[in-house]
């Protein structure tokens, strides 16, 4: 289902940020190895809560699942690059309460001599510089450099004037940050389904859709995912991403969602119980070796069954 872009504007945690600076310089001016190195781990957790506060605006976009990487910097770039650039930009937000009769305006010429309302604006946010300091922090004071034949005396706390130094520039980047709002969701056509098992809706912007997708179902308790492409038409085509398996008491088709297999470990075994027949299939996680050349029978999948 084709529809118009949707968007959510929510006040940013401003107070909270302030106390975040306040408390990390109150540890700068203890000036000591544990204060220091306290401060460290402060500064680090808070760059990764500018980014997940920006990222808890894109769950209904990109599950969990879907994460490319962990770390706070590419969560931003995967959010920017597969949902909504805006994610990480700086712009002004203004409200027209004017009323409008007949249509709504066309032109920038039109949106432009309307009245408007600020309400606020939402502060850049510089991930390759929050990457920086990030891993500035941890290096000088979160980790104990592992020992080599010539290293000297093994110290628990890093280097005090380097980890100032790093401490300080976090400390800096997050005061230019004055924001007071953060905006999310996308700008243009989306596209959307819902879950073929548990009927969560999934969408993205269409401009991100052009070559074939696979998308998982936001639900955290759901191990859906989809192949979304587009058929001759230039339609979208929504396809179920399972394997399949042939119950061996009623010949049933057995669909188990792919991602069901991501998790399972060497030897390990997933029951599967036919809907039809209830006989018990066990599919063991074990490698495959199988021949460019020709098929051998001792080279399939291993499947054992029970009535």
């Amino acid at each position: 289902m084709l529809r118009c872009y949707e968007y959510l504007v929510k006040e940013a945690d401003r107070s909270g940020h302030i106390k975040r600076i306040k408390l990390i310089n109150s540890l700068l001016e203890q000036d000591t190895e544990q204060s220091l190195t306290y401060a460290a781990l402060e500064s680090r957790l808070t760059l990764e809560y500018l980014c997940y506060e920006r990222f808890k605006l894109y769950f209904s976009y990109l599950s969990e699942s879907d994460l490319k990487n962990w770390q706070p910097k590419h969560i931003i770039k995967q959010i920017s690059d597969e949902v909504d650039d805006n994610v990480s930009k700086e712009f002004s937000i203004s409200i027209s309460d004017e009323k409008i009769d007949e249509r709504s305006p066309e032109t920038r010429e039109e949106f432009e001599s309307i009245k408007y309302t600020p309400l606020g604006n939402q502060s850049e946010l510089k991930f390759n510089k929050l990457h920086q300091l990030w891993h500035g922090v941890s290096n000088v004071a979160l980790h104990i450099p592992v020992p080599s034949i010539t290293s000297r005396n093994l110290n628990i706390y890093g280097d005090k004037d380097n980890i100032r130094k790093k401490v300080s520039g976090v400390v800096s980047f997050l005061s230019g940050m004055k924001g007071n709002l953060l905006m999310g969701g996308s700008f243009g056509e989306e596209y959307g389904f819902n879950c073929f098992a548990c009927d969560t809706k999934i969408k993205r912007p269409v401009k991100n859709l052009q070559n074939q997708t696979v998308l998982s179902c936001i639900n955290p308790n759901c191990q859906e995912s989809y192949v979304i492409k587009k058929d001759k038409n230039g339609d979208f085509e929504v396809i179920r991403s399972i394997i399949m398996f042939s119950c061996s008491g009623c010949n049933e088709d057995l669909e188990v969602p792919i991602r069901v297999f991501r998790d399972l470990r060497f030897n390990q075994t997933l029951n599967i119980n036919c809907g039809k027949c209830n006989t018990l299939s066990e599919v063991i996680m074990r490698p495959l070796i199988k021949s460019t050349e020709a098929e051998h029978p001792h080279n399939k999948a291993l499947q054992r069954t029970s009535g």
